[in-house]
């Protein structure tokens, strides 16, 4: 993670992943067929990480659904998960989905899972406020407006702040449960 974080994808090679994980090439050689299997691993690794971050915060809550719901984005935007290992490694994985094709098939598979996790939840929250609305369509406008924040934080940490984005999230799931 660190390789792609401080060389990005072009920089990283197996000496340096191997230098940063403390592995031999040769041992790296034995579980990954070429660089392209380890950025897939990277992302799967990563986007595993922050989801059990998140997911693991919002489970330990006490709160109702649309509670929960809401404190995803603060989860998203807490300390722990946005750090600027995660974030500028994100970067680099995000910019290699365009070339890669091995890590958009990763990409969009955990992707789809997010998707549905959110689908899950806003449908609940939906639920319990008595409103009817497309759950699905609202999981990926979240999911839109979170990743294009995170995006727009890793790049430019002087225009707003992760307080702001929580709010402009959080914002966003009020005015599609018609909390406002």
């Amino acid at each position: 993670m660190r390789s792609l974080a401080e060389r990005g994808v072009a920089g990283t090679t197996v000496a340096t992943i191997s230098k940063e994980a403390g592995a031999s090439r040769g041992l790296l050689g034995h579980y990954f067929a070429n660089k392209d299997d380890v950025m897939v691993a990277a992302l799967q690794h990563l986007f595993g990480r922050i989801s059990e971050s998140v997911r693991g915060s919002v489970d330990r809550m006490e709160g109702t659904a649309t509670e929960k719901l809401l404190a995803v984005p603060v989860s998203l935007f807490a300390g722990a998960t946005f750090t600027e290992l995660n974030r500028t490694a994100f970067l680099a994985l995000w910019h290699e989905t365009r070339f890669n094709e091995k890590v958009r098939k990763a990409n969009r598979q955990l992707y789809r899972d997010y998707i549905i996790r959110m689908d899950h939840m806003v449908r609940a929250a939906a639920q319990e406020q008595g409103v009817k609305i497309d759950a699905k369509q609202v999981a990926l406008g979240f999911i839109a407006l979170s990743d294009g924040l995170w995006l727009g934080l890793s790049i430019h940490d002087d225009v707003l702040t992760g307080e702001q984005a929580v709010d402009l999230c959080q914002d966003y799931l009020r005015r599609e449960l018609r909390l406002v």
